[in-house]
């Protein structure tokens, strides 16, 4: 979800500026819970820990600016009106291990903004919780020239409370990406690039899951139409309160999970099969009234052999119905899945 890799060329001039960086810090995620996914925002709450791991240059910086390197590193999605972005370090100072780096462990709690779903195919969605970690860039000292983190893959990872029920887990990754500032923020000079470590738990819905919920009541309501011309032609009033029935239980479900969802520039699968269905209903009710305004005109006709000819055109109209609705509706819906945009 989140684009493609670095071509050959790109990877070669990326490692030759690595190389160059005064600082490098290896970055690790270990997240222990996730929960109170909100699709509404779209938000999520978590907590875990991250660790650090820097060489004697990084740390003369660190001492030169007070010696406290939490300061410098911020979990740059949190919600600022939640939890403070800062790192909570385990600990005063930080460890030095024996090959002579420096390591210090923190901790991370808040409430954290989600900014890649796929809504477009709701209810058949796949959501991606990050974590994005960046410097602190105080005097302009750790841009991505001179600062470069690296991910620790093998000791990150999920715990068993970052599951979230009602969500298939799909996984975690985690890489450092390049994130482009359009501004040098006042200070001269060329735009700003950073470094940062983008960590993400992956989740997606269940599609058997999805169906029954949402899909099979849609369903069941759209055999109501189907059937509407199989009420027997002499209860029009019948006839005609079905699509009325039907209408007014659709708004109310697409109002249900509408309201779960936050508020979108565009419709998702689920809408669309919708759409679908208020064009299905609405042209059942139509032809429910012209279709008794056809029998009421039967019975002012005197000649026998029209009177039958109408009558057989609309019992062949009722035939017809149920098959022209599943082949046009299923095409429609078909259509709508194929051409949904592939973003977020």
């Amino acid at each position: 979800m989140r684009g493609d890799q670095l071509s050959a060329g790109e990877e070669r001039v990326d490692r030759a500026e690595f190389e160059r960086a005064q600082y490098k810090v290896e970055v690790g995620v270990y997240s222990t819970s996730n929960y109170e996914l909100d699709l509404t925002v779209p938000t999520y709450s978590s907590n875990g820990y991250v660790w650090l791991r820097w060489e004697e240059p990084m740390q003369r910086y660190v001492e030169a600016r007070g010696g406290d390197i939490s300061s410098m590193f911020i979990v740059l999605n949190t919600l600022l009106s939640d939890k403070d972005s800062s790192l909570r370090p385990v600990g005063n100072v930080p460890a030095r291990l024996a090959d002579g780096s420096y390591y210090q462990l923190f901790t991370y709690v808040g409430r954290y903004y989600v900014d890649k779903a796929s809504f477009r195919h709701y209810p058949f969605m796949s959501i991606s919780l990050p974590l994005v970690i960046e410097a602190n860039d105080i005097d302009g000292q750790l841009s991505y020239q001179n600062l470069r983190l690296i991910p620790e893959i093998r000791n990150s990872g999920m715990g068993l409370y970052a599951r979230i029920i009602g969500w298939l887990n799909t996984g975690w990754s985690i890489a450092e990406y390049r994130h482009h500032y359009a501004t040098n923020f006042g200070l001269g000079g060329e735009e700003n690039d950073y470094s940062q470590i983008l960590f993400e738990i992956s989740y997606g819905t269940s599609s058997w899951s999805s169906f029954w919920r949402l899909l099979l009541p849609l369903s069941v309501l759209m055999a109501m139409v189907l059937l509407v011309f199989k009420v027997r032609p002499d209860e029009q009033d019948a006839r005609a309160s079905i699509p009325v029935t039907v209408l007014l239980t659709l708004v109310f479900l697409q109002q249900t999970y509408r309201d779960k969802l936050p508020d979108l520039p565009f419709l998702t699968f689920l809408d669309q099969v919708y759409v679908v269905a208020y064009v299905v209903t609405l042209t059942a009710f139509v032809l429910v009234l012209w279709i008794g305004r056809r029998y009421a005109v039967m019975e002012s006709i005197e000649d026998p052999a029209e009177k039958q000819a109408l009558l057989l055109h609309l019992n062949r109209l009722d035939d017809t119905w149920p098959l022209v609705v599943v082949l046009l509706g299923g095409t429609a819906i078909t259509f709508c899945w194929m051409t949904i945009p592939q973003v977020g």
